[in-house]
């Protein structure tokens, strides 16, 4: 598989589900929605501009972005699975910070995408603060990555392939380290965040 990456910024911060009192000792959260659906709040074109469905090759060029706040340093989760239920080949990129004029990349699922493909797991070691997660289809890689210079701004190279689209569903689940804090409902608590079920993503820009 050639070598690309997906980049964009809309804000989705993680959804607090306070179920009961009391802290959670890690907070999971889930990113689910389909780059196809323009239903999907979260999602951008290559170039940052709205998202495009006229078609599976604009719809593989789509981006989907959002904001994670990481409470405390520490190694955090990332798992994607929507590609064993028949969603997309995915690439995954992640920028330190919510402004795209700012946003620097930090990591992606390079090694995985180019050579086994399909789901990965990442658990990089990051500071507490705000990041941005993209994700879009293999070889739609961000221009801040593929130059080694850059930023989410300067958007994505818009390579990804019809092939690589599926269904166009994805689904990453992300586990945050411990933020600690005894009871009383001071602590991080997991939730859903799914395309039509407002996932309040940021405008570009």
């Amino acid at each position: 598989m050639p070598f690309t990456f997906s980049t964009q910024v809309p804000r989705a911060a993680l959804l607090a589900l306070a179920a009961a009192a009391g802290a959670a000792s890690a907070a999971t959260v889930t990113y689910s929605g389909n780059l196809g659906h323009a239903a999907n709040a979260a999602l951008v074109a290559s170039d940052l501009g709205p998202a495009l469905f006229v078609d599976d090759l604009a719809k593989a060029n789509n981006v989907a972005l959002y904001v994670l706040n990481v409470p405390v340093a520490g190694n955090v989760s990332f798992v994607s699975s929507g590609f064993a239920l028949g969603g997309i080949d995915p690439y995954f990129t992640l920028f330190s910070g919510s402004n795209s004029a700012s946003a620097r990349f930090v990591e992606s699922n390079f090694l995985n995408a180019n050579t086994v493909g399909g789901d990965f797991s990442l658990t990089p070691l990051l500071a507490a603060g705000s990041y941005t997660v993209a994700l879009g289809v293999y070889q739609n890689m961000s221009f801040a990555e593929n130059l080694g210079v850059g930023v989410l701004a300067d958007g994505f190279i818009a390579l990804g392939g019809p092939s690589f689209l599926g269904d166009g569903s994805y689904v990453l689940t992300v586990t945050l380290p411990d933020a600690g804090g005894g009871g009383g409902g001071g602590g991080w608590w997991g939730g859903v965040v799914e395309a039509g079920q407002s996932p309040n993503p940021a405008p570009p820009g």
